[in-house]
């Protein structure tokens, strides 16, 4: 009989110790996923954690408690968080938005049993397992604006501790532009996620051996950006980067040098034409083991750039006109055959170039034939009217275009591209007579000139929108009661969405305004494109510092066409999905 009481005991046992073993293994399998800002709700405001608390360690179902938290600072010891929620076996999540003064911090959490943090998106400390009281911490840089917080907790047995808190570790430092570098380094060989130091540097000049940029960075497999704006002259530059391991160069937002790899210090070159003013220079770099060197240097490799005077030529090693050009210079005529050469060896290449001359032509009033030669492509524009389009793949062809001008200025660009074979570019211009033949039209009359603000809201005809549909969202707020919101793109990637208003406006000078309301509007940088008579202007708008009111985007004249508008996408550059973007109305008040 006693034989049996002590079978029966051991199999007890062993299953016991079994079941306790699938809920190790269990939890320890719970995938660690950021929650999202709907967890939250689109309000930021909130000064208290939203707290969520299941009887299961694994955060599954329905929460069976709900409240809010002023702190994670709990000691439950043997005890239970609340009503319905057991001593043992439970879990809890809480979130929140945080608003901090940009800087350096370093996030600390004291946990038993597990616990998980995620900022903006980052899982920045992963504890997940069954452990005594035992504390961790993080760095994070933080910018200026709201910042998602989310914390996991599960409690297996016996005492129950949950503790988060941050502090500011160095304040941040003004941003490119205001005169050293901005320094990000991550802890990570990637330039992924939020970078754990970020200061001001008076020069990219580091030779670190074997030791570490900061206390807060690895010694190994850390990787960083500099940034800033610089003032230089219209001319050619030679920059020169010396790294151990890898970097890449970016100039005015152009690929210089492209030397991401592991290797000894190697120094690499890059020349490059840049047309004067403030010029946008980024240096990336990782190191993974051994010594740590970056340097970064530029000197300037031609004579003063002579004054343009005739035809402004801009030349491209790439068919789309894209980025900074690689040479401009002063061109007496548009009259090249450069057959299969190219029109600056030392700069260009002979094939997949593009080229665009722009010149203001004082003519007399009279009836013009423009004649226009190319291989391959060619466009040509008119006081900014297309009036050639011949953007296509083609042996040498000719195409004309006749224009009465009412004399004086006249504004002309041509733009061209050359794929493969042979190359050509002509322009020529010949005047045809006093007046355009046949009766001559009626004048257009002139529209009455605008006496009130235009606006145009998010309902109205006005306004376009496009990208993934998915991704909209629409709410009865705002002005006139509607907006539109989404979560935020990192960048221009597949999938980002786009607003697009664009008013009736008679031609003139016009202030802009944008609303930005009160909810569903977390991010720091809406990058707002403004298109006006004189180009594009981007301005950066805190969307989450300025709800509930009219922000002005600045003051420029308007054509009086469908060149007006004001755009607005869903990248802001900031953690993937960890803010929300509006789109609701905007003004256009005569001045």
């Amino acid at each position: 009989m006693e034989h049996n009481r002590s079978s029966f005991l051991s199999a007890q046992r062993t299953l016991w110790i079994a079941a306790l073993l699938a809920l190790l293994i269990l939890v320890s399998m719970i995938k660690a996923t950021p929650v999202l800002a709907q967890d939250v709700g689109p309000r930021h405001t909130d000064p208290t954690w939203q707290a969520q608390y299941w009887n299961n360690p694994t955060l599954s179902g329905q929460p069976a408690l709900v409240r809010t938290d002023a702190t994670i600072n709990f000691d439950w010891g043997f005890g239970s968080p609340g009503p319905g929620i057991p001593a043992d076996n439970f879990s809890a999540r809480w979130t929140r938005y945080i608003d901090v003064t940009p800087g350096n911090y370093r996030f600390t959490v004291t946990a038993d049993d597990g616990i998980r943090i995620w900022v903006d998106g980052q899982l920045i400390i992963d504890a997940w397992k069954v452990q005594p009281p035992t504390t961790y911490s993080a760095a994070l840089y933080l910018g200026p604006g709201h910042h998602l917080v989310v914390v996991e907790y599960f409690e297996q047995s016996e005492g129950a501790v949950a503790k988060v808190s941050w502090q500011l570790v160095q304040p941040s430092d003004p941003g490119p532009g205001t005169g050293p570098w901005r320094g990000e380094y991550f802890n990570n060989v990637t330039l992924n996620g939020s970078p754990v130091l970020v200061r001001q540097e008076p020069a990219v000049d580091f030779n670190w051996g074997t030791g570490s940029p900061s206390p807060l960075v690895n010694v190994d497999n850390f990787s960083a950006r500099w940034t800033r704006n610089i003032d230089l002259p219209a001319g050619n530059y030679r920059f020169r980067m010396a790294v151990d391991d890898g970097g890449r160069l970016f100039v005015n937002g152009h690929t210089l040098i492209d030397a991401w790899k592991e290797q000894a210090a190697t120094t690499y070159t890059g020349d490059i034409y840049l047309p004067g003013g403030s010029i946008t220079v980024q240096m990336e770099y990782f190191d993974r083991t051994g010594s740590a060197l970056a340097q970064l240097t530029w000197s300037r490799i031609d004579g003063q750039q002579p004054p343009i005077t005739q035809w402004k030529g801009e030349y491209w090693n790439n068919p789309s006109l894209s980025g900074t050009p690689v040479l401009v210079r002063n061109e007496p005529f548009i009259d090249f055959r450069w057959g299969a050469g190219s029109p600056a060896p030392e700069l260009l290449g002979t094939d997949r170039f593009s080229a665009r001359w722009t010149r203001q032509l004082d003519l007399p009033s009279g009836w013009y034939k423009f004649s226009m030669t190319v291989d391959d492509g060619g466009r040509l524009y008119l006081n900014g009217r297309l009036v050639i389009e011949a953007w296509r793949d083609q042996a040498a062809a000719t195409y004309e275009s006749s224009i009465y001008h009412a004399g004086g200025a006249l504004d002309v660009r041509m733009d061209y591209y050359e794929n493969t074979g042979m190359a050509e570019a002509r322009l020529l211009w010949e005047r045809l007579g006093s007046a355009p033949p046949g009766p001559t039209p009626a004048p257009t009359p002139t529209p009455p000139p605008a006496t009130g603000a235009v606006i145009v809201d998010n309902r109205d005809s006005g306004f376009q929108r496009g990208g993934n549909t998915s991704g909209w969202n629409a709410a009865a707020e705002g002005y006139n009661g509607h907006l539109y919101w989404t979560r935020n793109n990192t960048r221009a990637q597949s999938g980002y969405n786009w607003g697009r208003w664009y008013p009736t406006l008679n031609a003139g000078r016009y202030e802009v305004f944008v609303y930005i309301p009160d909810r569903y509007t977390t991010t720091s940088n809406a990058r707002y494109w403004v298109s006006h008579a004189g180009g594009f202007t981007l301005r950066a708008v805190n969307q989450s510092a300025n709800g509930g009111r009219w922000v002005s985007l600045g003051i420029y004249n308007f054509v009086g066409g469908r060149e007006d508008y004001v755009s607005l996408a869903d990248v802001t550059h900031e953690p993937y999905l960890s803010r929300l973007i509006a789109w609701d109305a905007v003004k256009w008040e005569p001045r």
